[in-house]
């Protein structure tokens, strides 16, 4: 045995502690020299990168602002009744849920379309001033910024979930690693003030965007996918190296 493949089931998926620890033991005492290759829900994975994402100060007001307007029933009707009057496209905005953390960008980009009848409504309820970002420019680029990171994340996501049904893993792999070179694309093109790939974040003014923060961010993100997906780059490159001794004979 030289690699186990995991889906769910957290208990047994520590490599120190439960089952992946007595079968790497077992490994080990019948094959000292070689070691096991533990590889996990690649969707998983990819869901746990999120958390290197340092955009709490973006999304904490905006689930607060969603909270207040649809956690009483009169809120939620009276803003609803607000964006009919003004003609909206939206009828809403959605609930955020910790469980579906994809909701976030849904309801980041929701927020975005909707910040003016926002404002508006929470300065008729007097709460405009419980929400004082809405109104900082520099803020309201976070917020742009993190609208399309999110949407790419949850693209990727969508990528994984119907794309790869029943395909290899280092086929999915492949996406994953097709994923990170557009992250190195958009930090280097941010760092040139280059909003090709980031369209909300486009429509901010120029000087609002902090750049460097956003690189870093990006980097942060490609460094979290490089190291949490060590164990699927070395599964791929071991299926290379077959490929072309196959080739070779």
């Amino acid at each position: 045995m030289v690699r186990v493949t995991t889906n769910g089931f957290h208990s047994l998926t520590g490599k120190n502690v439960r089952l992946l620890r007595r079968l790497s033991d077992r490994v080990a005492e019948v094959h000292c020299t070689r070691k096991s290759t533990f590889l996990h829900c690649i969707i998983h994975q990819e869901v746990l990168c999120k958390n290197v994402l340092d955009m709490r100060h973006v999304v904490d007001p905006v689930v607060k602002i969603v909270n207040f307007i649809r956690a009483r029933g009169l809120n939620h009707r009276q803003f609803t009744k607000l964006l009919e009057d003004c003609d909206s496209d939206h009828s809403g905005v959605p609930y955020h849920t910790a469980v579906r953390w994809l909701s976030v960008g849904k309801v980041l980009r929701r927020v975005w379309d909707l910040k003016t009848e926002i404002l508006l409504f929470l300065e008729i309820k007097g709460k405009d001033k419980e929400f004082p970002q809405l109104k900082q420019s520099e803020w309201l680029s976070d917020l742009a910024f993190a609208v399309d990171l999110f949407e790419y994340m949850n693209e990727l996501n969508i990528k994984l979930q119907g794309e790869c049904t029943g395909t290899f893993a280092h086929e999915m792999y492949s996406i994953v690693k097709a994923f990170r070179v557009k992250l190195k694309l958009f930090s280097r093109q941010l760092s040139q003030n280059i909003t090709t790939h980031f369209a909300t974040l486009a429509t901010m003014a120029q000087p609002m965007m902090p750049n460097d923060m956003y690189t870093n961010i990006i980097s942060a993100l490609d460094n979290e996918f490089g190291s949490r997906f060590v164990d699927f780059q070395k599964l791929a490159d071991e299926l290379i190296f077959c490929r072309h001794r196959l080739q070779l004979t």
